[in-house]
């Protein structure tokens, strides 16, 4: 089964977003940190991460470096508020897949992640 690793300070959008991709077939492990989040890839690798780009601690930047440092070909989109072009373009250079903004649309996400998916299939 494909899983999707949700990274978000905010339980809530971790929960919505498990709600949602489960409903349609994904299996779903949530993580309130970035820490949390390089634990979790530890112990089981997810086939894709959604990794918010702020938090506190370790934010969503340096986890998506330490992820592709030491995990090169997993898949990350990164989620963020931000319309900054220049943050955007850094994330992708930095190893992101894709960006999706904030308020998420959860359609438009699973497209993503279907996408992904087959891409990994």
């Amino acid at each position: 089964m494909f899983t999707v690793l949700t990274v978000d300070d905010d339980c809530m959008i971790c929960d919505t977003i498990s709600l949602y991709l489960t409903h349609k077939g994904y299996s779903v492990k949530s993580a309130t940190s970035g820490e949390e989040a390089l634990e979790a890839i530890g112990r089981e690798k997810p086939n894709l991460v959604l990794l918010d780009v702020a938090m506190p601690g370790m934010g969503g930047e340096e986890t998506l470096r330490t992820i592709k440092r030491r995990y090169m070909d997993l898949t990350v989109i990164m989620v963020t508020v931000m319309s900054d072009t220049v943050v955007a373009l850094k994330l992708l250079q930095e190893g992101a897949s894709a960006l999706i903004s904030k308020p998420i649309n959860l359609e438009l996400l699973e497209r993503n992640i279907s996408v992904w998916k087959m891409i990994k299939d």
